[in-house]
């Protein structure tokens, strides 16, 4: 484990600094908080940030007395504008070596210096896979009348920044595969610790319930979306106050992920019903809403076999899912769609010319996504049109149903 700490030149006083750790409370009298970090979690190197004043200072040579060969120095400037600011930022980064194990201490630090730091922390964090164990703060002026100084957590905040890019991640492109990582983290770990009898045993059940459903979505799989869905909103109201507890940052939003997929889910997803459409519409709507366009193309056009099926079809409803069904209702849309394009008359009666435009259209733009665009310039359209193309298309497929 590397150690990081911030040394100053202030007039540091002792005090017994105490640190709740699970169910442990661990205790050290000191005046130079890093001392106690060395005590307790014993880290095999100490990169200690010191302005030149601050290496000049006595408190350096305590520390460096303390922490013997463990201790290195790294010279930093004063912090005086935005410029030395991101000096230390850099240098920082170029000491850490790539999948350390991070522990960061801020209680000495002087002005913004400290916040840089764990900036760069973060960052080393995405881009060179360090993990912050802990970033502590030994809260000197909160001491006791016996002098015993309380040492707070500060981890929370720096977890915050990774659950919003899992939030991020899920609002923005339906990805929830960060998310359900982090909440299976976030209960291991809480099982580690200990924290008495008080264990969160509900948080990998909404972490696995959004990564299926993500997933599902991504690979196109409306039957196993649906099931999902209604699996996500399920655990996500049972886990109400777990999430409150333990994964504040994710349970002030729960409810509107769980608001948001309430309208995919359904529980009957192997049985053609108009109940079971609309549920996939919704699946297509929230496809699209991500950005996941050739997935919402798609599903619309295997929508429009569905409903195919169970409109002209019905009685093969029951057998909707085997391919030789889906072949009849596909070869009767390809034959209506080739007769509108040659002008036959019967293809102009309502509802049937709206399909089988409607189809056509579908097939198109689902061949040209699902083909990379590989075709002559005159016969694609440009990238900018193709969601705007696909928004009006599934706006079509939503009249369909509406319209029977």
């Amino acid at each position: 484990m590397l150690l990081v700490t911030v040394l100053g030149t202030g007039d540091y006083q002792e005090a017994t600094y105490q640190l709740q750790d699970g169910d442990t409370c661990r205790r050290c009298r000191t005046r130079l908080f890093p001392t106690a970090l060395a005590e307790w979690f014993a880290p095999e190197r100490v990169l200690v940030l010191l302005t030149p004043e601050a290496l000049e200072h006595d408190n350096w040579r305590a520390l460096q007395a303390a922490l013997g060969e463990r201790a290195e120095p790294v010279l930093i400037p004063i912090g005086r504008n935005e410029r030395e600011l991101w000096e230390v930022f850099d240098l920082l980064v170029k000491r850490v070596p790539a999948k350390a194990r991070l522990l960061f201490d801020v209680t000495h630090g002087f002005r913004a210096l400290p916040l840089f730091a764990v900036t760069a922390a973060l960052f080393l964090h995405r881009v060179r896979d360090v993990t912050i164990e802990r970033v502590l703060y030994g809260a000197y002026e909160a001491r006791d009348a016996a002098g015993n100084a309380p040492v707070f957590d500060l981890t929370p905040l720096v977890d915050l920044i990774d659950w919003l890019s899992g939030i991020e991640a899920l609002v923005q492109s339906g990805n929830g595969q960060l998310l359900a990582q982090r909440l299976g983290e976030t209960q291991r770990h809480q099982w580690r610790r200990g924290n008495g009898h008080a264990k969160p045993r509900r948080l990998q059940r909404v972490g696995k319930a959004l990564g299926t459903f993500s997933t599902a979505v991504q690979l196109n799989r409306p039957r196993e979306a649906l099931t999902a869905a209604r699996t996500v909103v399920n655990t996500i109201a049972d886990a109400q106050e777990e999430l409150a507890l333990w994964v504040r940052p994710f349970a002030l939003l729960a409810q509107e992920i769980a608001d948001e997929v309430a309208a995919i889910a359904h529980h009957e997803p192997d049985r053609l019903t108009r109940a079971n459409l609309q549920a996939q519409l919704a699946l297509i709507d929230y496809a699209l809403t991500k950005g996941l366009v050739l997935q919402a193309v798609t599903l619309a056009r295997e929508w429009l076999v569905s409903w195919y099926i169970l409109e002209r079809f019905p009685e093969n409803a029951e057998r909707w899912l085997h391919p030789e069904i889906r072949d009849q209702a596909e070869r009767a849309l390809n034959n209506g769609a080739r007769k509108l394009r040659e002008g036959a008359a019967i293809a102009w009666q309502i509802p049937e010319r709206r399909v089988f435009q409607l189809w056509d259209q579908l097939g198109q733009l689902r061949n040209d996504l699902a083909h990379c665009g590989m075709r002559p310039q005159n016969q694609r359209p440009e990238p900018e049109q193709v969601r705007a193309r696909a928004e009006k298309l599934v706006n079509q497929v939503r009249q369909v149903l509406r319209a029977v």
